[in-house]
């Protein structure tokens, strides 16, 4: 599951920009910041750089390159990237010739973020010209600008068809944390969720990727307030014996009737069954679904348990993760796996699919079709057999962030994950509801008790219809 994270721009591409830029111009006291503050950069050690451009930036507000070093600091931590537009706009008005294609690149992805979609379409096109379009690189950059100048088409369009009957709430920072958090899996009965995380644990042991490894935890609801598990006999309530392992794990999702549990660990996807109020030890799907070639980060899982959608990077493909069906057979085996075709797939990413319960429509997360973002959430209604063209679902569920991993819980209410601005963290786990209908109104009269005598405090109950 780890390549489900957000993919971060080129940071290559910056590094590479910064050793370009010569410091012999700076005094010797700055010259040792401007490094402290490069090596912090170089590290993806964001808050110590900022840290140190902030200090530059004290001496000389106007620095072309401390402006823009330090928008970068601020714009590869998602939760902070809107912050680094300022550094951006004022590093391209004090900009020499050698740092403009860059600032223009960041500037617009920036701008993008913060749904400023025709001030980013600007800066795109501002910045092609500089590409180098003979160079394999320069070329693939040139598709990745296209790419988001039609996403910028795309946002301006969804801004106008916004559904306001729909609020988004982040579940906090109980749930969320300054890390990434997703692959919500909820059990309504108990109001538990089970999720991923990749928040340090006590044995801080780090990915090939510098970050923590994902592992599984569980949170209850009591009185609004979430409470993460942390008792071991509760937690064997909603998962088996070691369902975390030393590297990456993620709880993906529950059967309809809540007697199975599929889980991604080591690189695979598990199952455990439900029996006399125990799960069962772990046991690996065969081969049909899992591979030594690729590695399945999510399924989903019909009612009757005889369809089960998964995702994977495969050879007959459409270019990049694409959604696959398999049939479960008389002998209990996954078997007849087929792709379900380039009306769902794209020579993009699609991830995360969700069967609804009637199997009648499909929620799943795509790169490829219009949409705003990174991944955006679509649906599509299977038909006389057959599955619709994808429906966007549009702004509040979507953003120009990456937004996955839907989990309807009914047909108005249910949790996803995105990265959108004003998380905690790169990824955050969201619920979606119907917008309460609230009236303003003003009451005046006096307010007296059963004598007629004026009453100087007290607590006034409006009613409706006999409901308060």
């Amino acid at each position: 599951m780890k390549n489900n994270r957000p993919i971060s721009p080129h940071i290559t591409f910056v590094f590479t920009l910064l050793f370009f830029i010569g410091i012999n111009s700076f005094a010797q006291s700055e010259k040792r910041t401007l490094k402290q503050a490069r090596k912090y950069l170089d590290d993806e050690k964001f808050e110590l750089a900022q840290a140190k451009y902030e200090k530059l930036l004290a001496i000389n507000p106007t620095n072309d390159v401390y402006n823009f070093e330090a928008g970068i600091a601020y714009f590869f931590p998602f939760q902070q990237r809107t912050k680094s537009i300022p550094y951006f706009e004022n590093a391209l008005k004090n900009s020499t010739k050698d740092t403009i294609p860059e600032l223009y690149y960041y500037l617009a992805r920036a701008y993008h973020y913060n749904n400023e979609y025709e001030k980013s379409y600007k800066a795109f096109q501002n910045f092609k010209p500089f590409v180098n379009e003979k160079s394999t690189a320069g070329r693939n950059l040139i598709k990745e600008t296209d790419y988001f100048i039609e996403r910028n088409q795309n946002g301006e369009f969804f801004l106008t068809n916004i559904n306001e009957g729909v609020e988004i709430t982040n579940l906090g920072n109980v749930i969320n944390s300054e890390y990434g958090e997703y692959a919500p899996v909820f059990k309504p009965n108990e109001n538990v969720l089970i999720f991923t995380s990749r928040r340090k644990t006590d044995d801080n042991k780090i990915a090939p990727d510098t970050k923590p490894y994902e592992n599984i935890y569980a949170a209850k609801l009591n009185n609004n307030n979430w409470e993460i598990i942390t008792d071991k006999n509760e937690l064997l309530k909603h998962l088996p014996e070691n369902y975390n392992s030393k590297k990456h794990n993620a709880g993906i999702i529950y059967s309809s009737d809540g007697k199975r549990l599929y889980l991604y660990k080591e690189d695979k996807i598990w199952q455990s069954n439900l029996k006399d109020n125990n799960w069962t030890e772990l046991k690996k799907l065969e081969k049909s679904i899992n591979s030594s070639i690729y590695n399945i980060p999510s399924i989903s899982i019909s009612a009757d348990n005889k369809q089960l959608f998964f995702v994977a990077l495969r050879s007959d493909g459409f270019g990049g993760k694409d959604i696959y069906k398999a049939t479960l057979n008389d002998q209990g085996e996954w078997s007849n796996v087929v792709n379900l075709g380039d009306k769902i797939n794209t020579k993009y990413d699609e991830d995360s699919p969700y069967l609804s319960e009637d199997g009648k429509t499909l929620y799943f997360s795509s790169r490829g079709h219009k949409g705003m973002g990174g991944f955006d959430i679509f649906k599509c209604e299977l038909v006389n057999g057959e599955w619709s063209e994808p429906k966007n679902l549009g702004i509040p569920y979507n953003s120009p962030a990456d937004d996955i991993f839907f989990i309807p819980q009914s047909e108005t209410e249910g949790f996803f994950a995105s990265s959108r601005k004003h998380g905690f963290g790169e990824m955050d786990i969201y619920g979606y509801a119907p917008k309460k209908n609230e009236q303003e109104f003003i009451v005046e009269g006096n307010l007296t008790d059963n004598n007629n005598s004026p009453i100087n405090k007290g607590t006034l109950s409006l009613t409706n219809s006999g409901e308060t």
